[in-house]
């Protein structure tokens, strides 16, 4: 089994490769199998105690684990008190170390062992919901430490052109997710985890000859089997399973909290608060709107081979995928058709506006190793379609046809205007100027099963709430922006036709109609508390008594305006949170009745 981050000092050792199936099973065995795999053990072999057969002795057994040395048991004998002090910890594949037990007795270092006895581990699963309730909750401090070799970190740099997308994973020995919920760390460990390199404008260069000299954002995945050939891989490389069966199933299956992938993302947007995206998906959540779940964390490296160094503190966010849709949205039932919203490079370029142009262009899957990106790109049901041989795009070309050429009224056959009211009024509110409404980005659209209306799902709102990193954006600024207003930051005028048809001046605005909702929404919410800065520092003072002390990175050298130390509160270019609320509370109470032309 690959090594334990506690234990790594040199390059880790394990297979590469690729292998990006996505829809196997996702249940793993009841005993899952960890692969054989050569390892290069980087802490050395503790020998058992030398045991006479009359004489008294404590067995360690890892069962279904390994110690960090690879080793299976550790026998130790009392000292004169009688007493055994033992402090290793045993590490599972997908689970995390909970102790060591004879039976439903705990191992005791003050106990007194008159006659032998055998204490075995224990584990708990990492992709229980208990798991992925700690990791989201407020109150839980977590940690992430990823375990990659200075030559995979090297490969993973090299990943990165110029607008365009890597899909390959580089391989991470080991990955440990800490999460202490109140009664102590629980630490999951996870072998041969894949990373690789996310976002658009935030995407660079980050590591050389010295290490570590710029933060990432990355994606985590934990099913990736390192079986395929891909680039930078030789076949020699490839892990070679010894049940395929068995143990490739377990690694498709395997999960942190239901989660196949997480996104770790560094505070590129210079917020002194550091939970602005965060509290956004949050308000979202807590008035209705599927959003998805974002934490806090500090995130560690090995650099260079050699040491594990802070990386800083991170948000940690739940992708919005087939599973955040069937555990939020379809209780766990098939998934419906699921596209994700932003600026490809295929086709007419205007963003995800939702007009009927050039959609046989803009409409497909994501081919990232020939750079073809989609303005609309589908993330469910692949393999049905992969089984047919057929692509199928309808539900996302007959929704924007329809939208397009339907009147006002009309519109709720296609789109759940309840939601949609409601949704808009509280991404207004958020003030992003990167959304669906101001740049045509930064969405999903999920069709419902049950009656195949559209609803809308946030993402990726790093710029909000006073954010300065687009401050005045084609003279567009957050805070000054009416609720009815067809301007955005294109400077082009509005063109998505749910929100000429439903929201912005000349829209329908009798009684029932979506403006007059989304109108009631916006008087709603700003009588909500948690618009209050009270409520948002509050919770930023939570965040900042656990991990202000990681703000201070190890990174060695540092391009551009990211510095090595991003404290909490520090004066950077952005307005407080109480500042634009406050700004943004009197131009919609000042305008709230401006809805006609």
């Amino acid at each position: 089994m690959a090594l334990p981050l506690a234990a790594c000092s040199v390059t880790p050792s394990g297979n590469n490769g690729g292998g990006n199936d996505d829809d196997d099973d996702k249940k793993p065995p009841v005993k899952p199998v960890t692969p054989v795999t050569p390892v290069t053990p980087v802490t050395p072999v503790i020998p058992s105690d030398p045991v006479e057969p009359d004489e008294v002795s404590v067995t360690f057994d890892t069962g279904d684990g390994a110690f960090g040395s690879g080793q299976k048991t550790i026998v130790r004998k009392p000292d004169n008190d009688g007493k055994v002090v033992f402090e290793e910890l045993a590490w599972r594949d997908g689970y995390a170390f909970t102790g060591w037990y004879n039976g439903t007795v705990e191992y005791n270092p003050n106990a007194v062992y008159e006659s032998s006895q055998t204490f075995t581990a224990t584990y708990e699963y990492g992709g229980d919901d208990v798991v992925y309730t700690a990791l989201f909750n407020e109150n839980s401090t977590v940690s992430i430490a990823i375990n990659m070799s200075d030559s995979e970190w090297k490969k993973l740099d090299n990943d990165y052109r110029e607008g365009w997308k890597s899909p390959i994973y580089r391989q991470a020995g080991n990955v440990v997710i800490g999460i202490d919920s109140g009664d102590g760390m629980l630490n999951y460990y996870y072998e041969d985890v894949g990373v690789r390199m996310k976002g658009n404008t935030s995407r660079h260069k980050f590591y050389g000859d010295e290490g570590f000299y710029n933060p990432i954002h990355m994606k985590l995945s934990f099913k990736e089997t390192f079986d395929d050939l891909e680039d930078g891989y030789n076949q020699d490389e490839l892990t070679d399973w010894t049940d395929k069966d068995a143990q490739r199933k377990f690694r498709k299956a395997r999960t942190l909290g239901g989660m196949t992938k997480i996104d770790v993302k560094y505070n590129s947007t210079l917020d002194e608060t550091y939970i602005r995206e965060l509290y956004a998906m949050k308000l979202f959540r807590e008035n209705g709107i599927y959003a998805p779940n974002i934490t806090l964390g500090r995130v560690s490296a090995l650099n260079k081979d050699t040491e594990m160094i802070n990386l800083g503190v991170y948000r940690i966010h739940e992708p919005v995928d087939e599973e955040f849709v069937l555990r939020h949205i379809e209780d766990g039932n098939a998934a419906g058709d699921l596209y994700k919203c932003t600026w490809g490079n295929q086709g007419w370029g205007n963003g995800a506006d939702l007009t009927d142009t050039d959609l046989d262009n803009r409409v497909g899957v994501n081919d990232e190793l020939n750079n073809k990106l989609y303005t609309y790109e589908k993330k469910t049901n692949k393999k049905k379609d992969k089984i047919t041989g057929l692509r199928d795009f309808s539900s996302i070309k007959n929704f924007i046809r329809a939208i397009g050429s339907s009147d006002s009224a009309a519109l709720g056959n296609y789109i759940d205007v309840d939601h949609f009211a409601k949704f808009e009024a509280i991404n207004y509110i958020i003030g992003n100027p990167d959304c669906i409404r101001n740049h045509a980005n930064n969405y999903y659209i999920y069709f419902r099963k049950s009656d195949n209306k559209a609803i809308i799902i946030p993402y990726d709102y790093d710029r909000c709430f006073g954010s300065k990193q687009w401050d005045n954006y084609n003279g567009m600024s957050g805070e000054e922006i009416t609720p009815y207003t067809r301007r955005t930051t294109l400077d082009s005028g509005l063109q998505n036709p749910l929100y000429i048809k439903l929201i912005v001046k000349g829209a329908p605005c009798d009684e029932g109609s979506v403006l007059m909702k989304y109108r009631a929404n916006l008087q709603t919410m700003a009588q909500s508390n948690m618009l209050n800065a009270e409520t948002f520092n509050a919770l930023k003072d939570k965040y900042k008594a656990r991990y202000g002390s990681y703000t201070n990175t190890g990174i060695k050298v540092i391009e551009g305006s990211f510095g090595n130390n991003q404290g909490f509160d520090a004066n950077w270019i952005n307005m407080s949170y109480d500042d634009y609320m406050s700004a943004k509370l009197t131009v919609l109470n000042n305008n709230i009745d401006n809805y006609r032309n």
